[in-house]
């Protein structure tokens, strides 16, 4: 009998290895190539699209900051204007502002407020160019909220190359073994395996992604070329074009917005926390830094423009029916207007999206709107606000400014 059990704890025990071996051995060959020396890829990444101007995607999309970096430093000679924040501006493209600003996104996953204010001081203190800033004011987020001053950034060429050219994964192995048997890292596996089994070369398929640092170029269903450094959605033109707006093409558009309006307004939310824990009080300390930055760029000729960006249709709707918090955004609001008032700043409101024409369509959750709903909300500041005609803008007296 006891023979009996040892052979069956054996088998299962073959069973088990014979599954995840496998799963082990080639996840660990498609993490090696952004696990190991992240920033060579990332400088690769950089310097193809430099060249190719296409979409690429570039280890990790969870820490853009040392492509937006690099990408910053080669695109400053061509561009007056630096669209700065967080992922909640990814899909601002540079078309959507006339002439004469000429714009790079420079927003990044996770950026707050107070980061990409530190940013926008020192692109201010030492270039002479830049002239336009565009800056999200996220409540949702909480960014505006958020207290102390604003982050210190040093953006010089030298000093970026040196911390990307620095960047290396210190992962141990069995942190990567770990990794490998992740959830994401198996379904993606799992992705690229019926890629391969479906390409007319299997040899050719099966090269690029274990072979490889990164895809061959391909195309994008407008022509626009591509080429992936990383195995994650490879082949989908998932990344960032070449004025640093985002594609968002590995997410699905929303088709449940009730579902999502509901589980933001829980008390539990992160917009409710946001919130209720400051009362809707901006930090007056990030709204003195962006007025001297406002400053400096009417000097040199230019202008600040800030941004509340959009949120699902319905969201902000939902949240002024509920006492508490309307009253608390009510506030941020006012703040806003009369800071705005006196200081001649343009504030965008674009919170509630649905007055540019927005629909739900167009978001892959509540605060990520796609490129199609901010093209409808710059396209009705500039008509209704502040038209543009032979290279001028009028722009308005300071205040908050929705249809």
């Amino acid at each position: 009998m006891a023979r009996a059990h040892k052979l069956y704890v054996l088998t299962i025990l073959a069973l088990f290895a014979a599954t995840l071996l496998p799963i082990l051995a080639l996840n660990l060959i498609l993490s090696s190539h952004t696990l190991g020396d992240t920033g060579k890829e990332v400088e690769r990444a950089s310097d193809w699209q430099q060249r190719t101007r296409g979409v690429t995607y570039a280890p990790t999309l969870s820490d853009t900051g040392p492509f937006k970096m690099l990408r910053l430093e080669d695109r400053l000679p061509d561009i007056n204007t630096v669209i700065f924040g967080s992922s909640t501006a990814l899909s601002i493209r540079h078309d959507m502002l006339p002439p004469p600003m000429r714009a790079f996104n420079f927003a990044q996953t996770g950026h707050p407020l107070s980061a990409a204010i530190g940013e926008a001081e020192w692109l201010m203190g030492h270039t002479s160019n830049i002239r336009y800033l565009v800056i999200p004011m996220d409540w949702a987020l909480g960014f505006v909220y958020q207290p102390g001053n604003p982050t210190p950034a040093n953006l010089d060429a030298g000093v970026v190359r040196h911390y990307v050219g620095a960047i290396r994964n210190s992962a141990s192995l069995l942190a990567r073994m770990r990794d490998a048997l992740s959830y994401p890292r198996i379904v993606n596996l799992a992705g690229i395996v019926r890629k391969i089994v479906q390409a007319s070369d299997h040899l050719a398929a099966f090269r690029q992604y274990f072979l490889q640092d990164s895809s061959d170029d391909y195309r994008c269903a407008d022509g626009t070329p591509a080429r992936d450094f990383d195995t994650f959605d490879r082949g989908t033109c998932t990344g960032f074009r070449f004025d640093g707006s985002a594609t968002f093409a590995n997410l699905e558009p929303v088709s449940d917005p009730q579902r999502l309006i509901l589980s933001a307004t829980a008390s539990s939310s992160q917009y409710v926390t946001n919130l209720t824990r400051s009362q809707g009080r901006p930090n007056p300390v990030l709204l003195s830094h962006l007025a001297a930055l406002a400053w400096q760029a009417e000097n040199r000729g230019g202008k600040l423009l800030l941004l509340m960006p959009p949120l699902l249709p319905g969201l902000e709707t939902a949240f002024m029916r509920q006492p508490q918090l309307s009253a608390a955004l009510a506030r941020t609001r006012q703040t806003l207007r009369d800071w705005a008032t006196r200081q001649n700043i343009v504030v965008i409101d674009a919170g509630a999206s649905e007055r540019f024409g927005c629909s739900s369509s167009e978001f892959v959750d509540q605060h990520h709107a796609l490129s199609s709903c901010y093209g409808k909300i710059f396209s009705t500041f500039w008509h209704q606000y502040a038209p543009a005609a032979d290279g001028k803008i009028a722009w308005p007296t300071g205040g908050l400014y929705q249809p």
